[in-house]
């Protein structure tokens, strides 16, 4: 008898083997895209590729179509009218814990209480969340159809015709926003107690509709892609004269509040008054203007002119930064009546997505060159003194930089960014932390000689050929910061595109094959996250906001985030598209691909010979 069943049970995994049902084939199919980036008024070729990793699976799907779409979200966190943060007081146990030593700290700072201010940042009488969505447009046609055979990897080609429209580039975003917390997230992790905060993010991705034949239908991520906006050609150069004065500034991390910050900034100003600095301000002239090209050099002077104070200048850098205006999350806060938010990210590192990133996925193999990201953006620094307070500069502005571009949530734009280093006095500096062991060195050096500094600088491993040496400068140096306004144009084109949040335009269609094109209006859809998934992301209440209480152990710092709900988690995940179309277009040209016709209107197989093919119905 047990024979028979042990029999029965075979020969009836057997049959499931040879007929899963298509529920079981979701994991066993992957989809591809490669493809070129889109652009106004273009016409952008691409490959879809279908894999199943099962045989029995192989002729299970009657077909696969394949969408592309514009997705954008922001959310926000802000205080609601009237609501008041609890008070940190003094702990009743000044016991300090065992890792404690914040910088800044010093061994007689009092210990404060966080829990009770801690916890409110889960309570939702306290705080409001709102995060949406807005799907901008989609476009979907049918690339596989009446059950074809995947009994190996399928590619077929398809295109994407962009009618006369800008539409936003996508950017490499890995910040969040966050105002009132001197920590912020990025690259996945998340920060478990959030304060007033903005964020948006926005993403092209395909994704392949696959078809079974039991009427099943699973979307499947097969990639994303960019857009590329264009600019109208720039009539005429001339220089740009632009003054500034720099401030101590502290963007989105405004953590005042916080009695450590509070007690830090009461010792700066009892030491260094600030009626008592120097107060400085920069004289920028740019010899071509202000309305800058990617690739091209961006040429300019910077002279900065003091005031008689405490203060003296040291060295200044200018560097290309990218700034996130995040006007719909500010909007919806005043108008909950958080009348001081304000939040916007900073970043010099963040570019637009692009292959340029990407060179290492090009080099032969006798090609040892080194890999360099192109997401930093170029900076250079010089001295300045009172003797010569002037520093020329010359910075390329990189193919990667984002052009100027409003989008519905947010809108990206860049900035000459300064930053000054202005040192003040030995004994401030012994004011502010206490005894300074460098005091007397420091002393020493202000009675020598220029050469005589210089000679202590070849001795020095952090001191430049033939700068003077500063033992201890960074104990008493304050960073001050400026901006200059830029305009950054996309690739330049004479044919005018119009900006894509003007109503009644037209979307991008995705065909088949190429043809006439219809291409359709436009119909946004907004759909606002259920308030309990916003709220599981954003009013988490674990860690603690105590500077001297952020160990690791503290949870400060901590992984989970990845675990909650995110409409835009997958906006940019998976392969670029962009990305693998350049590879096959390298390969082709190196021949280790046969050459093929843009837009052939066949599909194959991939073995041995290649001669797998699919025709596709017109």
């Amino acid at each position: 008898m047990l024979l028979v069943v042990t029999g029965l049970l075979a020969a009836a995994a057997a049959s499931l083997a040879r007929n899963p049902d298509s529920k079981d084939c979701d994991d066993r199919v992957q989809a591809w895209v490669r493809a070129e980036d889109l652009r106004p008024a273009h016409i952008s070729h691409g490959e879809l590729r279908i894999k199943v990793n099962q045989e029995n699976c192989s002729h299970r799907i009657d077909s696969v179509s394949l969408r592309l779409q514009l997705d954008e979200f922001s959310e926000v966190k802000y205080l609601r009218r009237g609501a008041v943060l609890p008070e940190i007081r003094k702990a009743e146990n000044q016991t300090r814990p065992a890792d404690f030593g914040y910088w800044g700290s010093k061994p007689n700072d009092v210990v404060y209480d966080y829990s009770e201010y801690d916890k409110a940042m889960g309570d939702s009488n306290i705080w409001a969340v709102k995060a949406e969505e807005r799907r901008a447009w989609s476009t979907e046609t049918i690339l596989f159809e009446n059950n074809p055979d995947f009994s190996r990897a399928m590619v077929t080609p398809f295109i994407v015709a962009a009618p006369a429209v800008n539409y936003p580039p996508s950017v490499e975003v890995g910040l969040r926003a966050i105002s009132g917390n001197t920590a912020m997230s990025g690259h996945g992790l998340t920060l478990d107690l959030i304060r007033r905060h903005a964020y948006s993010q926005l993403g092209y991705h395909y994704i392949a509709v696959v078809n079974f034949t039991d009427g099943r239908m699973v979307d499947l991520p097969a990639g994303h892609t960019n857009f590329v906006p264009t600019s109208a050609p720039l009539q005429e150069r001339r220089p740009f004269s632009w003054n500034t004065t720099f401030t101590v500034e502290d963007g989105c991390r405004n953590h005042d509040n916080l009695p450590q910050s509070g007690e830090r900034s009461a010792t700066m100003e009892r030491c260094l008054p600030e009626e008592l600095r120097s107060v400085f301000v920069a004289e920028v002239t740019l010899d071509e203007g202000n309305v800058v090209q990617r690739g091209q050099p961006l040429k300019g002077k910077v002279t900065v002119h003091a005031t008689n104070g405490s203060t003296t200048m040291s060295e200044i850098s200018v560097s290309f930064t990218m700034t996130r205006i995040q006007h719909w999350a500010t909007e919806q806060a005043t108008t909950g009546g958080d009348d001081n938010f304000s939040c916007q990210s900073e970043s010099r590192t963040h570019g637009v997505i692009s292959i340029d990133d990407s060179h290492y996925a090009f080099r032969k193999e006798d090609d040892n060159s080194v890999w360099t990201s192109s997401f930093h953006y170029p900076s250079c620094r010089g001295p300045v003194t009172p003797a010569r307070p002037y520093f020329d500069f010359e910075l390329k502005v990189p193919e990667t930089t984002p052009p100027d571009f409003s989008s519905y949530y947010s809108s990206e734009e860049t900035v000459l960014g300064l930053e000054l280093s202005v040192l003040y006095s030995s004994d401030v500096a012994v004011c502010i932390d206490g005894i300074d062991k460098y005091a007397a060195l420091d002393d020493e050096l202000e009675k020598s000689t220029d050469s005589a500094k210089t000679e202590e600088g070849l001795w020095d491993s952090y001191t430049r050929v033939g700068q003077p040496i500063h033992t201890s400068q960074w104990r008493r140096t304050l960073r001050l910061k400026a901006t200059v306004p830029l305009v950054v144009l996309g690739d330049i084109s004479a044919r005018p595109a119009e900006h894509y949040l003007k109503p009644g335009l037209p979307s991008p269609v995705i065909l088949p094959a190429q043809g006439d094109v219809v291409f359709p209006a436009v119909h946004p859809v907004t759909i606002e996250e259920p308030l309990a998934n916003t709220s599981a992301r954003l009013m988490r209440a674990e860690g603690t906001f105590d500077p001297s209480n952020s160990g690791i152990h503290s949870g400060h710092w901590h992984m989970g985030g990845r675990d909650q709900p995110d409409p835009s988690r997958h906006y940019n995940q998976g392969n670029y598209a962009g990305l693998l179309w350049k590879k096959k277009l390298v390969a082709e040209e190196r021949g280790i691909l046969p050459a093929q016709s843009a837009g052939a209107g066949v599909a194959h197989g991939e073995n041995a010979d290649g001669q797998h093919r699919f025709v596709m119905i017109p």
